[in-house]
């Protein structure tokens, strides 16, 4: 036990020192910095133009009022810091490592080859400015919806999130995963990363066959959807089931892909 405390302490030292190296590089050229900033947020003021149109419109969605699709967009925003700020840029280079041979010197580092691969380069100034956006908007529809600030509902919207998180690293590396048979996966990884705005509002949009098809088959939809259904009381007992199961069984195949990609993996020495 005290080893794997020691362990878990060690990564996560180490991944702070990833983020904080990652920090160093980008403000190396602080006009660059803070003209992707700008940028950034402009773009974040772009994709939430329709929540004006929402509360404009006053729609309804499946018995929705606009504060709760406000919540689910916030909700939304803020994954998108995780997803887009801490996995996005390793997902995307995973299968430039592979083909050009640049697994090899991670491969001698005494830490998981699979941690220092798909978590070692940030982008802080996306995952700033939508983790604060994100959390701004979830605090006011929080509060125009007049949901208690409790253990109950507080901390299970925060068990949700890092459930959607999870789920976030594992469902979109595993495409990327395919590197290690394909020469070229860069179609595979522009759809795979398309597929992250189906959650831009909630899957109640959608007809229900794709909801369930994004919950049990693809499960898009459990990323941005659970945490809002959640402290809305509108989760069915079978969805919080298949909350608290999906990211075990998916760790685990993305762990059981890895480690096959690597008995497939051909060293640039060899």
């Amino acid at each position: 036990m005290r080893a794997i405390i020691r362990e878990i302490k060690k990564h996560i030292l180490i991944y702070s020192l990833f983020i904080k190296n990652s920090l160093m590089a980008q403000m190396e050229y602080r006009f660059n910095f803070i003209g992707n900033m700008a940028m950034e947020t402009g773009y974040l003021f772009v994709k939430l133009s329709y929540v004006v149109v929402v509360y404009r419109s006053g729609v309804e969605i499946n018995g929705l009022s606009p504060d709760e699709i406000l919540l689910f967009i916030g909700t939304f925003v803020t994954l998108t810091a995780c997803y887009a700020g801490l996995f996005m840029l390793n997902n995307f280079r995973l299968r430039l490592k592979i083909r050009d041979g640049e697994l090899d010197l991670l491969m001698t580092k005494p830490v998981s080859l699979q941690f220092m691969v798909t978590l070692r380069m940030t982008d802080m100034t996306i995952f700033a400015v939508d983790a604060i956006a994100g959390l701004i908007i979830v605090a006011v529809a929080w509060a125009r919806l007049s949901i208690p600030l409790n253990l109950v509902t507080v901390g299970g919207y925060a068990g949700f999130m890092i459930i959607s998180v999870l789920v976030s690293y594992s469902l979109f590396l595993l495409p990327q995963i395919l590197s290690f048979w394909l020469i070229n996966t860069s179609a595979i990884a522009e759809v795979s990363d398309l597929f992250w705005d189906f959650n831009n509002m909630p899957m109640d949009i959608y007809p229900r066959w794709i909801q369930q098809l994004g919950i049990f088959v693809l499960p898009i939809f459990v990323i941005s959807n659970f945490p809002s259904m959640f402290v809305l009381q509108r989760m069915p007992p079978v969805y919080l089931a298949w909350a608290t199961t999906l990211p075990i069984v998916l760790l685990v195949i993305l762990r059981r892909l890895w480690k096959q990609g690597l008995k497939n993996y051909n060293s640039a020495s060899s």
